[in-house]
């Protein structure tokens, strides 16, 4: 069943809303801060990382429905019982206005299992903000590894995050 304009506009802005409320709380967590309790950063990649970020505020997040198919960075947020979990996605795939898949680019052709986490994450807040099921990869822009597992390694490191938080 196709979803309406009108509902696609309500999930494109309800997801900005999420975000918004995500970036102005005190009680939240960045997807990245999450992927990192699984290994150290590899640094180089984190300023191109910032600056490929800077670039969401750059479009208007309405555009996503004149195109059949664009990606582009996506702020993300979703609110748990210990707080927020927030980030923007490298890119978002949006079909027809939903998304369908989430890709986070690295610099580095080896991945450890901290950047199947983010990526793995980014996926379980598409599934939450918009009620579909993405699929998710990793890639450093010659090759793109599918993360077959990401609901099982995104709700481990949520439930391993909730155990140090205290929930």
């Amino acid at each position: 069943m196709e979803l309406k304009i009108s509902s696609k506009v309500a999930l494109i802005r309800r997801a900005l809303e999420l975000y918004e409320d995500a970036v102005a709380s005190r009680e939240k967590i960045s997807v990245s801060q999450v992927a990192h309790k699984f290994s150290r950063g590899r640094g180089s990649s984190a300023e191109r990382g910032r600056q490929f970020h800077n670039r969401i505020w750059s479009f208007d997040p309405y555009d996503i429905l004149n195109y059949e198919k664009i990606a582009l960075p996506f702020p993300l947020a979703w609110r748990f019982r210990w707080g927020w979990l927030y980030g923007i996605a490298d890119q978002l795939v949006f079909e027809y206005g939903l998304p369908k898949a989430v890709i986070e680019y690295k610099s580095y052709k080896l991945w450890r299992k901290s950047e199947r986490v983010q990526a793995s994450l980014y996926g379980l807040l598409v599934m939450l903000v918009f009620a579909v099921k993405p699929g998710v990869y990793l890639s450093n822009g010659q090759k793109i590894l599918l993360i077959k597992d990401w609901r099982m390694l995104a709700l481990k490191s949520l439930r391993n995050l909730g155990k140090e938080l205290g929930t």
